[in-house]
């Protein structure tokens, strides 16, 4: 007869479904795409800062048109705070929604900031 042992593909116990490990899983998982998404929208953050730069360079602006990307900077980790506390009180497909969705608006509504600076 052939023993466990001697059976590389043969399983030695089963496992077992567990909840708890489950949900810090998707735990894990969903920070893992916050951190991806913020790396993501710091970067348009940091393009449009230097598109701002170079149109107060260019057209002499005040430091105000700065604001909606200091805005943007302040308000996303507030996001990312806020979706986390809906995807703990197990509302998981509505805190990823919200993620997804507010840094898409975001940076839309950075590069709508950047398309008016200049006077065409």
């Amino acid at each position: 007869m052939l023993s466990a042992k001697s059976c590389p593909g043969k399983r030695k116990s089963m496992q077992h479904y567990s909840d708890k490990s489950n949900e810090q899983g998707a735990a894990v998982l969903f920070m893992v795409m916050q951190m991806c998404m913020a790396i993501i929208v710091y970067g348009f953050i940091y393009t449009a800062f230097a598109g701002v730069k170079l149109a107060v360079a260019e057209y002499h602006l005040t430091f105000m048109v700065y604001l909606p990307e200091l805005v943007a900077t302040l308000f996303y980790p507030v996001i990312a705070l806020k979706t986390m506390r809906v995807f703990r009180a197990g509302r998981r497909l509505r805190a990823v929604a919200l993620l997804l969705g507010w840094a898409s608006v975001i940076i839309v509504l950075l590069y709508a900031h950047l398309s008016q600076l200049i006077p065409a």
